[in-house]
């Protein structure tokens, strides 16, 4: 039986971060949504997220959440502004649908067998040692190597990509400062000045890759706009690396603590995608996302007012018991891939079968040839902060080679 008012979280807490479910929990008991300290609205429910996300008067907060991080100007907020989260309607629409036409099934299936071989590569390096930390060691390279040969970017150059995108990521952090501003805008421009000598040479000089069919796509005689372009490459190199490598640490940590988990998917390498989806759902690589409202309307069991903004909690609505069975156990063999980790609605994540596959080489690899997989000591994740991140995660294993 809920109550009407909302509880508070306590989301500039650190113990917060570490650990929101219980308190999401609590919050669910009292009320159908809950509240930020700032009294911005929390939305738990799986079945209110999905509605919010799919209502065409709630859309995602563009260039406000630059604004609430004191960002008015300068290539960082410019490059925001052409980003597929900043665009509406038909604009959305029309920017989705060339992109859709050349990250296609084919392109996804082309760079599989690398992301596979990469893998194994970065496992064969430290099976022996027995011990790493996963984000260094092996998340942060997976991502990195797959996204690079998807879009054409050489081998050589993948540090370069590493370093400016790590830079561009400050953009999004609580508290700004001017020094996360000043590496931000950095990253931006460093990924620019890289994106344009690389579109310039597919211009010349197609590949098959992700590039050369952005610079070549067209439907219905529009094409994208250079600076569409651009900031269609950036805005992908982020989307796969941020999330991809959250995904992979998020997966070692939940098999080193369910070590029955790990052994029934050795033993069933067919539960692979299961294993991929549960640890989507049980441990979203990005905790939350933001909606505001272009008009008034009720909805969640909320009266919004036109900007009013909420804030979706993919955690809260992955452990929903309205739609899964014991929703704090981690089980691979569940079968329900209903989560929201990706996202619903118009901005469904438009890179999603590309991490799915990536994540189905990588996650299954990593438990198959760890054996006995223990964490060095608990890791604790980085406060507020998007992603679902560790500071460190120390693990150590058994080393098993290829089959």
């Amino acid at each position: 039986m809920t109550t009407a008012e909302p509880m508070v979280l306590p989301m500039r807490t650190r113990a917060f971060w570490q650990d929101p479910y219980p308190l999401f929990d609590a919050a669910r008991e009292q009320c159908r949504t809950a509240v930020s300290e700032s009294g911005e609205a929390v939305v738990l429910s799986i079945d209110d997220v999905e509605a919010i996300s799919a209502h065409p008067l709630m859309v995602p907060l563009g260039l406000d959440a630059l604004d609430r991080l004191g960002i008015f100007d300068g290539p960082f907020r410019e490059w925001r502004a052409l980003s597929l989260n900043a665009r509406e309607h038909d604009d959305h629409r029309r920017l989705r649908r060339l992109v859709g036409r050349a990250f296609t099934p084919m392109q996804v299936q082309r760079v599989r067998p690398l992301a596979r071989e990469n893998a194994h590569r970065l496992l064969d390096a430290v099976g022996e040692r027995g011990e790493m930390d996963v984000q260094l060691d092996y998340a942060r390279d997976v991502p990195l190597f797959t996204i690079c040969a998807f879009l054409g970017i050489p081998d050589a150059d993948r540090h370069e990509i590493e370093a400016l995108h790590f830079g561009t990521e400050e953009g999004f952090g609580w508290p700004m400062t001017p020094e996360r501003r000043q590496r931000a805008e950095d990253g931006i421009v460093g990924l620019y000045d890289y994106t344009h000598r690389l579109v310039a040479r597919r211009r010349t000089d197609p590949q098959d890759d992700l590039v050369s069919a952005l610079v070549h796509v067209e439907e219905e005689g529009e094409r994208l706009t250079e600076a569409e372009l651009y900031a269609m490459v950036v805005n992908i190199i982020g989307g796969a690396i941020g999330s991809s490598q959250a995904a992979i640490a998020n997966a070692a940590y939940l098999f080193a603590r369910n070590p029955d988990e790990a052994a029934l998917l050795r033993a069933d390498p067919e539960l692979d995608r299961g294993a991929v989806e549960e640890c989507l759902r049980y441990a979203p690589p990005f905790r939350s996302s933001r909606r505001k409202a272009l008009g008034a309307l009720h909805i969640a069991g909320l009266d919004l007012a036109e900007g009013d903004a909420v804030l979706m909690s993919r955690q809260a609505a992955n452990r929903d018991l309205a739609r899964f069975v014991d929703p704090h156990r981690f089980s691979i063999a569940r079968g329900d891939d209903r989560h929201v980790s990706f996202g619903h609605g118009p901005h469904f994540c438009l890179g999603q079968a590309l991490a799915r596959a990536n994540l189905t080489e990588a996650i299954p690899a990593m438990v198959q040839r760890c054996h006995d997989l223990e964490l060095v000591d608990e890791p604790v994740r980085v406060p507020f902060d998007p992603a679902e991140k560790f500071e460190s995660l120390v693990v150590r294993f058994r080393g098993v080679a290829r089959a």
